[in-house]
């Protein structure tokens, strides 16, 4: 697919309307991945359309070529999925560039500090701002790193830091700027903020006084489930297109952005392509993290164990499903609130619905990468806010358990993709209150009070051992039927 190849689509499918020459790139995003290209790029897409061609995109690798070694040919150009009740494809241009920061890191500093350059965003995963216990993490050897010398950068931090250099000592006073976080991660601006002024604060204070007023940080809630790519995809987009696509991306039909609304450089009107301006994201971003993030975590830990490669799989058993629900209505809405207006029964139903949806094949695997540190924010905010009430919650408790030796199935079958793997490797116990415990604490659970609950915790080790013994299916039986006999008791 290129510039040129778009011109003779199907009738069906939609494209680009506007002259890709004329845009220009206000946007320099890195982690140009799949999530990216089907939603950020899309409410840019929809701008250039209108005729707002500023918003073009640069994207940034700060690890491999491949994307953009398989876009490159086809000018950057590729298709989006969309998978509905049917499939509707769509011819997306808003990226006009991929950069391979480890290729040409000078080339990523001199765009972030480029005039041109309005509003730098990220979707680099959790594992990408580097956080432990919380907070940016420079004990890392990356960061411990970029403190002594900033001459190469490895983390978005070092990029940022080194860029913001330039371009305040470039004569640029009035070269305002936003840098803005659309990773699932709470306070994800504040993150990139505290990481960067702590490397601005060694190597160049001058900057950070200068940053304080030109560089604007916020965050963003963004929510959209997308597939990774497949053959099969790249099949049907070849034979419904017409046209080979080296990378396409697929997604549900349902998007959301919901941005802060802090920004110091232009700000682009996304609000008129879909998106919302808010003041306060917070509300926002738990009502995401602790409903859809914390009930995708639990269909993807119990689907898996249940032998199910796909989401839509898993709720097809009446157990999961009904486990996700009951584990929703009774242990998260109590505890977890929602932003003003909206209704956490809806909510909560419109998840599942989503997570139902068969043309969207979504790999337990996939959902399950890097659920360590994912864990954090989805359940055990929730899980501390309970128990400062005295309040049970018995399905997180069951779910616990079945996360634990989710872990440890994945990681003896060698397909456990989470960067502390080879911390759970080393728990070598036959002991299952141990192991409990030690993956727990490898997920920093011990920074959180439920941690300390013994009567909770032993629960836990309890189910835990229960799946272990019985399997899934049966112990997930035994303990709904449970929970089912004494909620009748008390009625």
């Amino acid at each position: 697919m290129s510039q040129l190849s778009v011109n003779n689509l199907p009738e069906d499918i939609s494209s680009f309307e506007y002259d890709r020459k004329a845009v220009t790139s206000a946007i320099l995003h890195f982690g140009i991945g799949n999530f990216h290209r089907a939603h950020q790029a899309v409410y840019c897409d929809d701008l250039l359309n209108r005729g707002d061609t500023n918003w073009g995109i640069t994207g940034v690798s700060l690890r491999s070529s491949s994307l953009r070694d398989a876009l490159a040919p086809q000018d950057y150009i590729y298709t989006l999925a969309i998978l509905g009740e049917s499939t509707e494809y769509r011819i997306i241009g808003a990226i006009q560039d991929v950069l391979v920061a480890p290729d040409d890191p000078n080339a990523v500093i001199a765009l972030v500090a480029h005039r041109s350059t309005q509003l730098i965003s990220s979707t680099i995963t959790e594992k990408g701002y580097y956080l432990s216990s919380g907070r940016v993490d420079f004990d890392h050897p990356d960061l411990r790193s970029e403190l002594a010398s900033l001459d190469m950068p490895k983390t978005i931090y070092g990029f940022l830091a080194q860029g913001l250099i330039q371009r305040a000592h470039g004569g640029r006073e009035n070269s305002k700027l936003t840098i803005m976080c659309c990773d699932n991660i709470s306070k994800g601006g504040e993150h990139l903020k505290d990481g960067v002024y702590c490397l601005l604060q060694k190597h160049s204070p001058m900057t950070l006084d200068w940053a304080l007023s030109h560089v604007g940080f916020i965050s963003t809630m963004v929510d959209r489930v997308c597939p990774a790519t497949d053959h099969n995809l790249r099949a049907s987009v070849c034979r419904e297109t017409g046209r080979e696509d080296a990378w396409p991306v697929s997604a549900e039909p349902f998007t959301q952005w919901v941005i802060e609304d802090g920004f110091l450089g232009d700000r682009p009107h996304f609000d008129e392509v879909g998106a919302v301006f808010v003041d306060d994201i917070t509300p926002f971003e738990q009502m995401k993290l602790r409903y859809l993030n914390a009930a995708h975590t639990m269909v993807s830990s119990l689907g898996y164990l249940s032998g199910d490669i796909f989401v839509h799989e898993a709720l097809r058993r009446s157990e999961v499903k009904s486990f996700v629900q009951q584990a929703l209505r009774e242990n998260v809405l109590p505890h977890a609130t929602v932003p003003d207006g909206h209704s956490g029964d809806d909510y909560i139903e419109a998840v599942i619905e989503r997570f139902q949806n068969e043309n969207l094949p979504y790999a337990n695997l996939q959902v399950s990468t890097d659920s360590s540190q994912k864990i954090q924010q989805r359940w055990f905010s929730t899980l501390d806010i309970a128990m400062t009430k005295k309040a049970k919650v018995p399905y997180f408790a069951f779910g616990l358990g079945a996360w634990v030796v989710f872990i440890q199935t994945a990681l003896l079958a060698g397909v456990l993709n989470d960067p502390k793997s080879g911390m759970f490797a080393e728990v070598e116990t036959d002991d299952m209150g141990r192991r409990v415990s030690a993956y727990l604490n490898i997920a920093s659970a011990d920074r959180f009070a439920f941690y300390n609950e013994a009567d909770f915790m032993q629960t836990v080790v309890k189910h835990a051992k229960s799946i272990q013994t019985w399997g899934i299916k049966t112990a997930l039986t035994a303990f709904l039927k449970y929970q089912e006999q004494k909620e009748e008791s008390h009625a």
